[in-house]
């Protein structure tokens, strides 16, 4: 039942990314997000007023609906905003406050254990309402994706933004200003004819199919390294597992939480500077090498082995926040072509949502069942992202989001080949943009050759 009350909380979570998948960015980023962080607040309240599981468990699906709606619109909005230097680095610098909210709920449950009342698990539900109160009230300053503008017909706003967003010390390079909105222009027209359900599953212009197939197997990915139950059954983990006291489990899953804090702020230098693709393989044979030394420690079971199981959490956290926490949130977004973000962007935080859930569902068991081995199983999931990631997935760091498409339009090379090579180019210094590129047909067929403005 446990393991069931937290899941149900990533079935709405699950839900709501469907909704923003099937509403296709009908109503913008920053709308869907604002309707979400209301539905978080009524699910919080919901639940902090609960006197039954029945609405405890209506109060959970509620709040993660309104989860569900920000996580697939949030990271979209941010990495259409952003330019394509900063775009890593703002969103691990985003997710640094995450974390830091993590680090509040942890702090805030170890505080309130010590009530014996109903105020011990009512209090920090209900401090999720006001959380989400201040989420609503920030958006109303927030300006809407200039992309998801121009992909609206509202081009003059679009732009206006855009200056906006460019400008330093009031100063517009506006060359510099009219090449990103041609370059967004010439996006919206290769992707012209893309717009419904089955474009989807196309293997047109730019391969949005298999974009698409990309996104969501990444963030089903993640759930399966092992971050899911050390996110939420951290304490657990320390209590069953490992064999400290109730009292010891809370307080070190507080530290743990202040050490993930620290860790994650590597990552803002590690996102840009190593690209995803390296990022993603060395997080993940890090979390590998962790989770192999935890469960052997853990099958040795003595007061030592106990402690460098603990210290092994904290190592995996680090890890884990150097490549996938950060990367996986900023790689969908950037994969997947602006005709099809939103309904990609929905299915793809779907996908993750639900290997969520079944993680949640099934460790409780695990560590009951077959202890120490629960940690062999990410293990060998760690080890097996390794090839799938340096044969499948192309760079995106240094790319604008548009220039993303030239890893994939020239079929003469895979998109991973083609992308090191545009990356090369850009490391150099050199400007790679969508504007300006050759598409040349022979008898009909798909693009052959691009050449790169």
């Amino acid at each position: 039942m446990e393991g069931t009350v937290t899941a149900l909380f990533v079935i709405g979570c699950l839900v709501g990314c469907l909704c923003t998948a099937f509403s296709g960015g009908r109503w913008g980023r920053l709308t869907v997000a604002q309707v979400g962080s209301g539905v978080l607040s009524l699910g919080a309240i919901l639940q902090a007023s609960s006197f039954s599981v029945a609405q405890l468990i209506v109060g959970r699906i509620v709040a993660g609906l309104g989860l569900g709606l920000i996580t697939s619109n949030l990271p979209v909005w941010q990495s259409e905003t952003a330019t394509r230097d900063k775009r890593g680095m703002l969103l691990a610098v985003s997710l640094s406050f995450l974390i830091l909210g993590q680090v509040l709920a942890y702090w805030l449950d170890y505080a309130m254990s010590a009530y014996a009342s109903s105020v011990s698990w009512r209090f920090p539900m209900a401090f999720q309402a006001f959380l989400g109160i201040c989420l609503n009230v920030m958006l109303l300053f927030m300006p809407e994706s200039p992309r998801w503008l121009f992909q609206n017909d509202r081009h003059q706003e679009a732009t206006d933004i855009l200056r906006l967003l460019r400008s330093s010390k009031g100063v517009v390079d506006e060359t510099a200003l009219a090449n990103t909105v041609a370059e967004i222009q010439d996006a919206l027209a290769i992707e012209s004819e893309q717009k419904g359900w089955m474009d989807l599953l196309r293997d047109d212009h730019v391969r949005s199919r298999r974009r698409v197939f990309l996104a969501c197997l990444l963030n089903a990915c993640q759930a399966w390294s092992g971050s899911t139950p050390i996110s939420y059954y951290t304490t657990v983990i320390f209590e069953d597992s490992v064999g400290f006291s109730r009292h010891l489990a809370l307080l070190m899953s507080g530290f743990l939480q202040i050490w993930f804090l620290f860790a994650s702020f590597g990552t803002w230098y590690t996102i840009e500077k190593l690209g995803r693709r390296r990022s993603f393989m060395t997080s993940a044979i890090g979390m590998a090498a962790v989770m192999v030394v935890m469960a052997a420690m853990l099958a040795i079971d003595t007061t030592v082995s106990g402690i460098v199981a603990a210290v092994m959490l904290f190592a995996y956290q680090a890890f884990y926040t150097w490549g996938f926490m950060g990367g996986i949130w900023c790689y969908g977004p950037e994969i997947l072509p602006l005709a099809h973000r939103s309904k990609g962007i929905g299915l793809a935080t779907a996908f993750l949502w639900l290997s969520t859930f079944v993680v949640i569902e099934i460790v409780p068991s695990a560590i009951d069942n077959i202890h120490w081995k629960t940690y062999i199983i990410f293990a060998a999931f760690n080890l097996a992202f390794v090839p799938m990631i340096y044969f499948l997935y192309p760079e995106t760091a240094g790319f604008s989001l548009e220039a993303v498409d030239l890893a994939f339009m020239d079929r003469s090379v895979s998109p991973v080949k083609k992308a090191d090579e545009l990356w090369k180019r850009i490391k150099r210094g050199e400007d790679v943009t969508l504007t300006g590129y050759v598409d040349r047909k022979e008898g009909g067929g798909q693009a052959d050759h691009i050449e790169v403005a």
